[in-house]
């Protein structure tokens, strides 16, 4: 499970801000059945600045949040980095 974090959410830890914010936006997506509105209420942001995060999530990761073929991997290893307690803590 550490290497599936490391290797698929590692690089957010690049990100201005860091990995933080990101997960978060994962989190509330994927929570919210993929729908960017949803997703973007619960995160009290625009659908504008939440799509702009899944964007740079995706450049990134080289993983899109909205594609099928790639949702499940990202969503097992943010389920991995909540329980990892990642990025609080080293992998």
């Amino acid at each position: 499970m550490a290497d599936l974090v490391a290797d698929t959410l590692g690089p957010l830890t690049t990100a201005r801000g860091g990995a933080q914010p990101l997960l978060d936006t994962l989190t509330a997506y994927f929570a919210s059945g993929c729908v960017a509105a949803e997703a973007a209420r619960r995160l009290t942001l625009s659908v504008r600045a939440l799509t702009y995060r899944l964007e740079r999530i995706h450049k990134l990761t080289g993983a899109n949040p909205t594609d099928p073929a790639h949702r499940y991997m990202l969503q097992t290893a943010v389920i991995g980095a909540r329980l990892l307690d990642w990025p609080a803590k080293n992998l």
